[in-house]
């Protein structure tokens, strides 16, 4: 990851633009913290407790952080992807509004997945104002850093996923966590490995493994593999989807890895059971 712009404060990244070579993926751990990652170019998909969340050029995804995969991905135009994050930070939301504190950032006690945000042209005029502050972060004072972030929220407020991003605040000040069943349902799909799936648990793979076993009364590589079979022959059984569409829903990184767990498992191969389904 090559960083092109970053604007801090108080000591904290608060505005980051960066540019990753395309495909790549990056573990995170930012805990306590939400953020809204926008893309500029290029494709960006975030695997977390809740799910998999994929977002493309001009789109942006509003997410509490915690621990969660990154993968980014290229564009017909080029092998790069390159994105703005802006940090939200509780106690800094909290500052900005201090006694006017609205609804909206009241405690809630629901759990609210990450919101994908179309840009409509007054965030893109935001991005392209901040893109100017990247090139001149000495002109950033604190004052209008914290102007900045307000706006963006105001923004997100008014735009047409407003009903999800007022959850999504209020979700910011709650405690809530997933539980680890509805964590490993989320991302059953998602194409982890188990290291992978692990760290977005927040737990070490020996104890993720523990715990498991202790739920499921199964391995994990086992239950995992199983349930992503049983959901592709349910696909194939119940649409006319591609095969190779097929096997990344269900969360396999090739074709031809696919096919041969399928065969292993029902003895013949995905073509020929969808043909005599």
């Amino acid at each position: 990851m090559t960083e092109t712009g970053l604007i801090q404060f108080r000591g904290m990244p608060l505005f980051q633009r960066a540019k990753m070579l395309a495909p790549g993926t990056k573990l995170n751990n930012l805990q306590d913290i939400a953020c809204f990652f926008y893309i500029v170019q290029g494709n960006y998909e975030a695997v977390e407790s809740n799910g998999k969340f994929r977002i493309t050029a001009k789109e942006a995804l509003l997410k509490k952080c915690g621990n969660y995969i990154a993968r980014f991905f290229g564009s017909e135009q080029s092998n790069e992807c390159e994105a703005v994050a802006v940090y939200l930070y509780p106690d800094l939301l909290q500052e900005l509004y201090k006694n006017e504190l609205p609804e909206f950032l009241k405690q809630s006690d629901k759990i609210i997945p990450p919101s994908k945000i179309v840009a409509d042209d007054m965030i893109e005029k935001y991005m392209s104002n901040l893109f100017d502050y990247f090139d001149n972060p000495e002109i950033v004072d604190e004052e209008l850093a914290l102007h900045k972030v307000k706006e963006l929220v105001m923004l997100l407020l008014r735009s047409e996923q407003y009903e999800s991003v007022q959850q999504f605040l209020s979700e910011l000040f709650s405690p809530g966590v997933l539980s680890f069943q509805s964590v490993i349902e989320n991302n059953l799909y998602s194409g982890l490995s188990l290291e992978e799936l692990a760290f977005v648990c927040n737990k070490s793979l020996s104890s993720f493994k523990r715990e498991f076993n202790r739920v499921y009364k199964k391995s994990p590589a086992k239950y995992i593999k199983n349930r992503k079979l049983e959901k592709a022959a349910q696909l194939l059984n119940s649409t006319v989807e591609a095969i190779s569409n097929i096997a990344y829903d269900c969360g396999f990184q090739d074709v031809t890895t696919f096919s041969a767990t399928f065969h292993e498992k029902y003895g013949v191969a995905p073509s020929k059971y969808r043909a005599t389904a």
